[in-house]
């Protein structure tokens, strides 16, 4: 099922963000408060270095590890980025391919947005609004 579109049109932005010494009990609050699955890890030009999305934060806290520890020990890295043009047909083919939940946008290596599963399946779901069929 092709799509048109670019990844631009599928990703969420602004994008929370934290930084490499981010403590966990910080991170963990940002993805309650914002209702956000994971969030980008960037140094200070604003590149992505990694991800922590839900596994990672409830692994550590299930685990008992400190609250201090940083987002640079929690993190998933290097991460798959996609560029602002990618089409959305290689955005999902992304998604099949390596089973990311979550995929920075970046333009010229800054983070410009995120997509996730929630994104596509809201982007989809606009095509889906056919009439009712009777009987």
């Amino acid at each position: 099922m092709g799509m048109k579109g670019h990844a631009r049109q599928l990703m969420t932005a602004p994008v929370k963000s934290v930084s490499l010494d981010t403590p966990l009990s910080e991170i963990a609050l940002l993805l309650a408060d914002a209702h956000i699955a994971g969030t980008p890890v960037t140094d200070d030009e604003g590149r992505v270095l990694g991800i922590i999305s839900e596994p990672d934060i409830l692994n550590a806290l299930l685990a008992d590890q400190p609250l201090d520890t940083t987002a640079r020990e929690l993190m998933t890295s290097p991460v798959h980025t996609v560029n602002e043009f990618e089409t959305t047909d290689e955005v999902m083919a992304l998604f099949r391919k390596h089973g990311v939940h979550h995929l920075p946008v970046v333009r010229e290596e800054q983070l410009l947005g995120i997509i996730t599963p929630a994104d596509v399946i809201r982007y989809l779901a606009r095509d889906l609004d056919e009439p009712p069929r009777v009987g």
